[in-house]
């Protein structure tokens, strides 16, 4: 019921607060941490966006790592240069997708999938079709605080947080 419930505010407009659950967004989002969600257009959607989308009767928020449109009957990456190892390398090169996706246009019909993938995860969702998108994370409450999670403080942070646990997995 819960999810039904979410995605009709989100559908009717309203912005939408819960704790998130899991451990995926680890360390954007920790586990029981409250998020803030708006409604967003699917045309609107950017890579590096944390999205909630809906599947199978579940509500998850990932980050958004690529945007497939169709051209001439072939599934390509949104304005970056497709080769065999796209997917592979879209961290190491989203500054460069970001930049040609806001110099591009585009409509939600052209856009098929989106990619997308919990930060703590190594693997992608299955792709997400525009309809499942609800909304965009634009907050997170954390120790009473409102958090930006896509500020430069948190992004450091994050990246903070997941080499020290990295690094204490070694050493244990």
């Amino acid at each position: 019921m819960f999810p039904e419930i979410i995605t009709e505010l989100l559908q009717d407009g309203h912005k939408v607060s819960f704790r998130a659950p899991g451990h995926s967004m680890f360390p954007t989002i920790m586990a029981n941490e409250t998020i803030i969600v708006e409604p967003i257009e699917p045309g609107t959607v950017k890579l590096g966006d944390i999205v909630l989308y809906r599947t199978n009767g579940r509500l998850i928020a990932h980050r958004v790592i690529c945007i497939q449109q169709k051209i001439n009957q072939t599934f390509m990456p949104f304005g970056y240069p497709v080769n065999s190892r796209t997917l592979q390398h879209i961290d190491r090169d989203s500054q460069t997708i970001e930049r040609s996706t806001h110099q591009a246009k585009r409509s939600t019909n052209e856009v098929l999938h989106f990619i997308l993938r919990g930060d703590a995860s190594l693997i992608c969702d299955d792709p997400v079709r525009v309809e499942q998108i609800l909304g965009k994370v634009v907050s997170i409450e954390r120790d009473g605080c409102r958090v930006n999670p896509y500020s430069f403080s948190q992004r450091l942070a994050g990246v903070a947080r997941r080499l020290s646990s990295r690094l204490k997995a070694i050493l244990n």
